[in-house]
């Protein structure tokens, strides 16, 4: 009975220690995860009113995009041998309950933080807290592994769903760093 609870007890703190592995608050920083989401808001976030993608990078716009950050929270993280960063973040969305969703980056900066390359991977559907943290830090898994994620796409998942974006309507430009019909994207090669 005793050798059977102690096995119970090392599979349970094994499990919460891959599942926390990569959660950001165990890689960065409170300042550090800070940087990132400021980093990349104005890609991540919505435009303020009379922005526009040409303009969003306008000093008048700075104060909206440091409080839109304060929505947003990094759930995890990691960096691989290459330079690569990869991150999970979330921000509640309009729901009945409290949801949010959830979209994973991969993007690579220069020695003074500029962004050489970004892309948002996926973004996932409205989740409870509990289910974003489950399936969004395993999606996060396969991301960082450089695994397909198209099983968990919503024309490939069944009934059960994991990823909103990429669809079979629309996909990320990683030039222009916008989500795009993805028919503009084939069109565009």
């Amino acid at each position: 009975m005793r050798a059977s609870v102690f096995i119970i007890l090392i599979l349970m703190l094994v499990g919460c220690a891959k599942s926390s592995r990569y959660e950001a608050k165990y890689q960065l920083t409170p300042k550090e995860q800070d940087e990132i989401i400021l980093t990349t808001i104005r890609y991540l976030g919505h435009l303020p009113k009379k922005g526009t993608h040409e303009n969003k990078f306008e000093e008048k716009f700075d104060h909206y995009y440091s409080q839109l950050a304060k929505d947003f929270s990094l759930e995890a993280y990691h960096k691989d041998a290459g330079g690569y960063e990869y991150f999970l973040v979330s921000r509640i969305a309009p729901s009945l309950k409290k949801k949010k969703v959830a979209t994973g980056v991969k993007m690579k900066r220069n020695e003074i933080g500029e962004l050489e390359y970004y892309e948002e991977v996926f973004r996932t559907w409205k989740f409870e807290e509990e289910e974003l943290k489950e399936k969004g830090l395993m999606l996060f898994s396969m991301l960082i592994r450089e695994k397909d994620l198209s099983p968990y796409y919503p024309q490939n998942s069944g009934s059960e769903e994991f990823i909103e974006f990429p669809d079979s309507y629309v996909a990320y430009d990683v030039e222009d760093r916008l989500w795009k019909a993805a028919s503009a994207l084939s069109a565009k090669k």
